[in-house]
């Protein structure tokens, strides 16, 4: 009986400092007004490497998702990718979000980094991508950093109107 004693009150000296966690998954991370089948194109603005970067591109789009998970498709060419937005959109009609890949090629590191921001007008969006291809050599010292920005526009083929 002493032993249980001694335990509670224990528990109840350790657990004087402890902070209650809360937590949870909002809705509005991503505008309700993002899903559904686009029409995109990508145009190359500036780049230190214009030869590496598309100039531009066509594409159809899936957007959907679900709290802070945005899930984009490529209708044409089947990628699919799933990116945690860490940014809440405030107004309602603005989508901010980065990713990163770290892939081995030829046994030398290369991390491929996307920094992405999207206006929503209606049945259109507009905005910007920054994307950055850094090579490292096989010691993983930093070898070569290029860079495009592309300007993108979005006009919607199907889905809810915001």
């Amino acid at each position: 009986m002493k032993k249980i004693l001694s335990i509670l009150v224990l528990f109840l000296f350790f657990s004087v400092n402890a902070q209650m966690l809360k937590g949870g998954v909002s809705e509005d991370y991503i505008p309700k007004g993002f899903f559904g089948s686009w029409g995109v194109i990508s145009k190359l603005n500036s780049s230190n490497n214009p030869t590496l970067f598309n100039y531009e591109s066509r594409d159809v789009w899936m957007l959907s998702g679900y709290g802070n998970k945005l899930i984009l498709e490529n209708l044409e060419s089947g990628a699919r990718s799933e990116i945690t937005v860490k940014d809440k959109s405030v107004d309602g009609k603005t989508l901010k979000f980065e990713r990163e890949k770290i892939v081995k090629e030829n046994g030398k590191k290369v991390v491929y980094k996307e920094t992405v921001s999207f206006v929503l007008y209606g049945n259109n969006f507009s905005g910007t991508d920054d994307f950055v291809v850094e090579r490292y050599d096989s010691d993983d010292k930093f070898v070569k950093k290029d860079s495009a920005k592309y300007v993108i526009s979005g006009v919607r083929i199907s889905g809810t109107n915001p």
